[in-house]
């Protein structure tokens, strides 16, 4: 089971539903939520709950108010302090219905547990590979690859029904499979690619997915035609 969102990253969700990122920081949040499906789900979750809000009120002006604050801020102004000043002054620029009701929703969550934020972890890391694998036997599924951590995500989105188990494999331009173990045929596995394989993870090469027996796995090579097959891009 995927790991809740921390304050800080429902935080990011939130600015990234708004539009308020900019630059490499938007870059960044977009590469995570193509990473991490819980993310995306709470981008989701945040456009919807705002998308209502400001239908019907006219956009009024703000008393200009920020100067003071951020001079307020002063020496406390860290990157915490800019990115939920950022947040709220958005949200002010709207209309005052649509302030009161995000003020009314943080009133009313329930608070989170003290936590020790560090910058780095709500960040996808600067290079990801993707590939989405299909074949005419209807597999599909999605892989995404972390090579700071040598990490690859795969999920099982519709698999033939058969006795034998599905096996990854990585094809780079030599032609030759490598296997990378047996995936579940349902939901998501995380495979940890093996150091001597993780240069075969690049741009241009293949993934591919078999159906193998169970006994014996890892094998050597394929014993039949992949059933699903997909090209790895970076983002």
């Amino acid at each position: 089971m995927a790991e809740p969102l921390t304050p800080e990253q429902d935080l990011l969700a939130a600015e990234l539903a708004l539009g308020v990122l900019e630059g490499e920081e938007q870059a960044q949040a977009q590469r995570l939520s193509l990473a991490d499906p819980a993310f995306a789900a709470a981008v989701d979750a945040w456009r919807t709950r705002f998308e209502p809000l400001g239908e019907g009120f006219a956009e009024v002006t703000p008393p200009d108010l920020w100067p003071a604050i951020e001079a307020r801020l002063g020496d406390r102004d860290t990157a915490s302090h800019v990115r939920q000043l950022r947040f709220w002054r958005w949200s002010a620029l709207g209309s005052g219905t649509l302030a009161a009701s995000l003020a009314a929703m943080l009133v009313f969550a329930p608070a989170p547990e003290p936590v020790t934020v560090v910058r780095e972890v709500v960040r996808a890391p600067d290079t990801m590979a993707v590939a989405q694998l299909g074949g005419e036997a209807g597999a599909s599924l999605a892989a995404n690859y972390d090579p700071g951590q040598g990490a690859l995500r795969i999920r099982a989105i519709a698999m033939p029904q058969s006795e034998l188990a599905p096996e990854l494999w990585v094809i780079p331009a030599d032609g030759v499979p490598r296997s990378l173990g047996l995936v579940s045929a349902s939901g998501t596995t995380n495979v940890a690619v093996p150091a001597r394989l993780r240069a075969l993870i690049v741009d241009g090469a293949t993934l591919a997915i078999t159906m193998e027996p169970v006994d014996g796995a890892p094998h050597a090579a394929p014993s039949s035609a992949p059933v699903a097959v997909g090209r790895i891009s970076k983002i």
